[in-house]
């Protein structure tokens, strides 16, 4: 069952965690969220990926047509006490109804769901709590023995596996009048429901526990105090008192509260055997599921690190994950030369990919190509680096490329002048029009301000020569050109202008060149808004025009439908118009303008000459004659008298008449005098052979599958992309970035031939040095803590470990500044670190950008964890790469590793982390400044980077045995030159070589033995393994199967038998360690 099907049905549902002690929603399940559906996209995507079922909302959010969901529950005590009467309520609840809906529950009981029209059951204690007997104990007086419970308001019922609906639908249950439901199960209420005498009841008093304390680990807190039957009094500012069991003193109270990260716990009397100082929980219970707020800044050390730190052991003898990156023995990369590259960009090749870690500002290739004689067009991704590129061209001696500049340039400066003082001397202040504002509405309309407003404009003259419109005839002429356009050679909105720049005054061909490369970026993002559609079907109201877009609007509004029913829906509109391509096209391009044909002559003033019999009177007011002929309109254009060329008519009738934007406003029909008057125009498409008539067909031509198909409906607009179509006049295209597979280039050019060269990285300057780790990547959630439910509770014990090794290394040398890049959320929690004098600074992934004087005054740098992409840009750029493939995408993850099972999709995801990453590394200014170390704790291959031989791979073990950075070389030499004797130990070793290469015993050096010589080698048992991995603290079950060898079901296997065993506990799912001593 999808979530989709469940939203389609109108079934409210959260994410819900694993059994035993997770299976419940998010914190933040209730409050508001009980007054409106709760659908798929209202929880993270991290909480799905930890759910391991549902649970769905009863009453107002699962109501359809004014009936509510209601569940009515019997339980297991119930049915076997007295299993006739309620066989007998049952059948008579199924057999009311045609579709019952029936669950068999975890514990043994039934559940009957259904929708109940203008009822919603209370959700006080006694009311939910339906049918019930008292039976107090003198431990308990208000003890109760529960055998109906009514699930309405503000109610939630859990489906997982652990629920096996006998019969009936969960997308169809049954509707049944609050007379029908609850007749038999008063009937059976008659028969059991024994309540308390109602003067106890009345003086009862009941724990009233809010379902949120407001934050995970006040939660985590919450639950903890639960468990160790405490009860709860209230809240008291940000207080949350608490009562001891079986305390009798009315005050004795325990005090709960979050301070600064750090949840806190106090009593007021010394009698709880609680502390009466405010004390960190996790100082009192160690199984909270709260992490210590904060970490000792000391590396671990064991003896047998004292021992390997003094020579006396092999450091092979330090238990260490095993590594996952490892540095090719041969690590020369094919560069091509700068002249190889010259002549690459003199040859035929249409596309040329060039992978170059230098920025499109610094250059080299083509700042030689073009002093060289080369002339170019350069498209850079933003208008920031054409001051840049400008200024390195003067730096370098050469002419500067001439930037093409929109009409909006340097307005937001200059539109405060008076209009008149601005005429006096236009275009000094550097802008490149004087009416800006009325020329960019026209445009975002579809017309063309050059043809509608700039003949009429005072100062038209001189904008041919030195403004806005000089700038096609200027950009011929020069050798290098710069567009601040990212799409500009490949998306048909801009053939127009590539048409009018690339136009040869030579023989000479332009190398186009676009910068800063990604590959899904290739492809032209189209969008459809709805307002455009609202438009279409009032101004073209019964032409083709209005009637898609009637269709159109009202299949992309659909509601909770797959995502492929979706676009097939869409994909039948595109097919069902296409017989009226040639009219759509027509109407998406021009004016529908209305009016009426009347008899109303013209004449030629001089001769008398009858020019026109009749005129159009249009609505907006304005007219214009309707000539004989050719010669006609060409007397009346010469009289300045509007005319307008119709050849077939009615006489006195309205009629809708087709024509460019252009002819509309010099006709008068669309008043061009102000910018509001603009924005009231209809819209337009300005290129005929673009139109959204040809954007959808494109799409849809290429994309032939729906379910991968990349369009989506945001409610406002109708987006989608579009493979490129590379302009005519486009010879040849560079196309630049730090990493360019030529894979991904095929997905967007198929019929091109494409050729990638990669130019030599900057050399690091003196003294610098990379140390990256071989362990693992080290995602945010293996940094981070968190519970089954997807909550982040801390720091984890690995997380920990890093950064007590990082502040450790801070504070041994004042004079050495520090900077950490990490995740946002860990960040967050590095307070202490970050207050630090000789640290810089403390930032997330991408928010480093823009600190280079941070950056120049760091002399380590620390790189912790590996850039995170949220799952739905992968899916989307997935989608726009492959989603035209025969074999659908698949997006599901492998569950311990967080790798997407399809290729396709992990290479999507890998290629973007590793391009994030790469930027980050080389934002270390390893080839700007000199003495500067770069500690990069994840262990992707790092093109240019990890292959260095400036660059150390490291497990954190040689960072503790080092004691820091200064030895971190020395250690992890040694650490390979035992490695090295290790891969050379042979059955000719000698038992005591073994013992000192591995460090291991005699014992385990026989068994190695016993292996080279062909005999079977003993298997250390799972248990052993286990047992030893967890020796050096908590792991989590995809660590323990990486280490271990053997097949993952069988570990798993072993870790549920140890646990029975009480070897070992499960700290929490998916984490064990060993038992406290």
């Amino acid at each position: 069952m999808l979530l989709a099907d469940l939203e389609q049905a109108n079934v409210s549902f959260m994410p819900m965690g694993h059994a035993p002690d997770n299976d419940h929603g998010p914190g933040n399940f209730g409050g508001k969220r009980f007054l409106s559906p709760q659908k798929a996209q209202d929880w993270g995507i991290r909480r799905w990926h930890a759910s391991w079922g549902i649970q769905v909302y009863t009453g107002i959010p699962s109501a359809h047509d004014g009936a509510q969901w209601h569940d009515i529950e019997f339980k297991y005590e119930v049915i076997s006490a007295v299993p006739d009467a309620v066989l007998v309520c049952i059948d008579a609840l199924v057999n009311a109804i045609e579709n019952p809906l029936l669950t068999l529950t975890k514990s043994g009981g039934l559940r009957f769901s259904c929708r109940v029209p203008d009822y919603l059951h209370p959700n006080t204690e006694n009311t939910k709590q339906y049918i019930y007997k008292h039976t107090p104990t003198a431990e308990n007086p208000d003890q109760r023995d529960i055998y109906l419970e009514v699930s309405g308001k503000d109610g939630y019922t859990p489906w997982d596996a652990r629920y096996e609906i006998l019969f009936g639908s969960l997308l169809d249950p049954p509707v049944v009048a609050k007379e029908v439901l609850f007749a038999p199960i008063d009937a059976l209420r008659a028969e059991l429901h024994k309540p308390m005498p109602r003067e106890v009841e009345q003086d009862r008093t009941v724990d009233n526990v809010p379902l949120s304390f407001g934050s995970d680990n006040l939660d985590l807190a919450k639950k903890a105090f639960l468990n160790r039957g405490f009860s709860y009094v209230g809240q008291e500012n940000d207080f949350h008192h608490w009562r001891q069991p079986d305390s009798t003193i009315p005050n004795e109270h325990v005090l709960l509260w979050e301070a600064d990260g750090t949840v806190w716990v106090r009593a007021t009397t010394s009698d709880t055997g609680l502390p009466t100082e405010a004390t960190s929980i996790t100082e009192i219970w160690n199984n909270t599921g709260i992490l210590p707020p904060t970490f000792e800044p000391e590396l671990f050390v064991s003896d047998r690190i004292v021992a390997v730190r003094a020579g006396a052991l092999s450091p092979l003898t330090i238990r260490r994950p095993p590594p996952v990156l490892h540095k090719l023995k041969n690590t020369e990369k094919h560069y091509e030369t700068p002249k190889k590259i010259q002549d690459i960009f003199d040859g035929t090749t249409r596309i040329l990919g060039l992978a170059t870690e230098e920025r499109l500002g610094k250059n080299h290739q083509i700042e030689s190509y073009v002093s060289e004689g080369g002339t170019i067009c350069l498209s850079v991704p933003i208008i920031e680096l054409v001051e840049k590129i400008n200024r390195r061209y003067q730096e370098q001696n050469m002419p500067s490329p001439v930037h093409w500049k929109p009409r909006m340039h340097l307005w937001a400066q200059v539109k405060e002048i008076p209009f008149d003082v601005r005429m006096e001397d236009p275009f000094q202040h550097g802008n490149v029009c004087e009416d800006a504002e009325r020329c960019d509405a026209l445009e975002k309309k579809g017309g063309n301000p050059s043809e509608s407003i700039c003949p009429q404009c005072p100062v038209y003259d001189e904008c041919q020569q030195r403004g806005y419109l000089s700038q096609p005839t200027v950009l011929q002429r020069t050798e290098s050109q710069m567009l601040a356009i990212p799409q500009l050679f490949f998306n048909p909105q801009y053939a127009e202008l590539v048409e009018a720049i690339l136009e040869q005054v030579d023989e000479t061909e332009r190398l186009c060149i676009s910068g800063r490369t990604r590959e899904y970026r290739l492809f032209p993002k189209c969008e459809l808004p709805r307002n455009l559609f609202e438009e279409w079907s009032v101004n073209w109201s019964g032409c083709a025009l209005g009637n898609f877009a009637k269709a159109l609007l009202h299949a992309v509004e659909i509601k909770d439908i797959p995502h492929a029913a979706a676009v097939k829906r869409i994909r039948m509109v595109i097919q069902s118009f296409e017989w009226q391509e040639e009219t759509l096209i027509r109407q998406m391009g021009q004016v529908n303008a209305r009016g009426k044909v009347i008899e109303r002559s013209a004449v030629e003033p001089e001769t008398g000459e009858l020019l026109a019999r009749f005129t159009i009177e249009f609505e907006a007011g304005v007219s214009a004659y309707i000539p004989l002929d050719d010669s006609a309109a060409d007397r009346l254009t010469a009289n300045e008298l509007p005319f307008f060329q119709l050849s077939s008519f009615a006489i006195n009738e309205d009629v809708k008449i087709l024509m460019p934007m252009a002819q509309a406003t010099r006709l008068g029909i669309l008043d061009t005098e102000t910018v509001e008057s603009i924005q009231g125009f209809p819209t337009v498409c300005p290129n005929p052979n673009w139109t959204y008539w040809h954007q959808l067909k494109h799409f849809f031509t290429h994309y032939t599958r729906d379910a991968d198909a990349p369009i989506r409906w945001n409610k406002k607009v109708l987006e989608f992309w579009v493979p490129p179509l590379l302009h005519p006049k486009v010879k040849r295209l560079v196309l630049t970035s730090p990493i360019l597979p030529d894979r991904y280039l095929h997905r967007a050019f198929p019929d091109e031939k494409i050729e990638v060269n990669r130019t030599e990285p900057a050399a690091w300057d003196a003294g610098n040095q990379v140390f990256q780790i071989r362990t693992g990547i080290y995602p945010r959630q293996t940094i981070l803590g968190y519970n089954v439910s997807g909550d982040v509770v801390g720091i984890s014990k690995i997380g920990q470990r890093f950064f007590a090794g990082i502040q450790s290394e801070i504070e041994r040398d004042s004079s050495v500044k520090h900077a950490i890049i990490t995740y946002k959320s860990v960040a967050a929690r590095l307070q202490d670190i970050a207050e630090k004098e000789n640290v810089s600074f403390v930032t997330s992934f991408q928010s480093e950008r823009g600190l280079w004087d941070a950056f120049r005054d760091s002399h380590v740098i620390w790189i912790v964890g590996t850039p995170t992409l949220q799952p739905t840009r992968v899916w989307q750029r997935a989608q726009i790469l492959f989603g035209n493939d025969e074999e659908p995408l698949s997006y599901e993850e492998e569950t311990e590793t967080g790798r997407y099972k399809d290729e396709r999709v992990q290479g999507i995801y890998e290629q973007e982390i590793i391009r994030q990453l790469t930027q980050t590394v080389l934002r270390t200014g390893l080839s700007q400044w000199t003495d500067r170390k770069v500690i990069l704790i994840s262990s992707l291959a790092l093109p240019g980077i990890t292959d260095r031989p400036k660059t150390l791979l490291f497990d954190w073990e040689d960072f503790e045995i080092a004691d820091g950075l200064d030895k971190l070389p020395e250690v992890i030499a040694t650490r390979e030159r035992f490695e090295a004797e290790r891969d050379n130990l042979t059955a000719e070793s000698s038992r005591e070589e073994v013992e000192r290469v591995l460090g291991c015993s005699s014992r385990q050096a026989n068994r190695v033995l016993r292996g080279f010589r062909g005999g079977a080698p003993l298997r250390v048992p799972f248990r052993i393994q286990i047992l030893t991995l967890l020796a050096d603290g908590e792991k989590k079950t995809a660590e323990l199967i990486t280490s271990i060898e053997g097949h993952p079901k069988a570990v798993k296997n072993e870790l549920k038998r140890l646990v029975d065993a009480g070897e070992i506990v499960r700290v929490r799912w998916g984490l064990y360690a060993l038992p406290r001593i």
